[in-house]
């Protein structure tokens, strides 16, 4: 193996991270909304409907940081609360069709040259890749989870 090579990969992946950070701020702005808020918002967009519990979970947030969270969100359009459909006792939150179309219009060209790119590769290739993508999750959420608990 080139021994500059891993050295070149990380490089390049701390770009990117740099890059999407960017690119969080600038889709935070054109939504109106913060980050903290726009990754809620995020979470709920990739997972569906979820209780403010679930959510606060996921975003390693309490229940009153969520209902602040929330609160905005709905306010500014993009969330709406309402009963469970599986137990009318909770609520979920749930992305509205405004927020789906924000989405569409800030990241509908990186979506597409995205896709463009990914199938610009080998099968082989993106075995690799997915492999490599998903490990670095594994550790960046394995390091997140160590610093949480310091």
């Amino acid at each position: 193996m080139n021994d500059s090579l891993p050295a070149e990969a990380f490089a390049s992946l701390r770009a990117l991270t740099t890059e999407i950070d960017r690119l969080d701020q600038v889709a935070a702005d054109r939504f109106g909304l913060n980050r903290t808020d726009m990754r809620a918002l995020d979470t709920l967009r990739t997972s569906g409907s979820l209780a403010p519990t679930a959510l606060a979970q996921r975003l390693g947030f309490t229940t009153g940081g969520v209902t602040s969270v929330v609160d905005r969100l709905e306010r500014a359009g993009y969330v709406r609360r309402r009963t469970d459909p599986r137990d009318r006792r909770r609520q979920v939150v749930e992305p509205t069709a405004a927020a789906v179309a924000r989405e569409r219009e800030v990241f509908r060209a990186l979506i597409s040259a995205t896709s463009r790119l990914l199938n610009s590769y080998t099968d082989e290739h993106l075995v690799v890749i997915n492999d490599f993508l998903g490990r670095m999750r594994d550790l960046t959420t394995a390091h997140a989870d160590k610093l949480t608990r310091q």
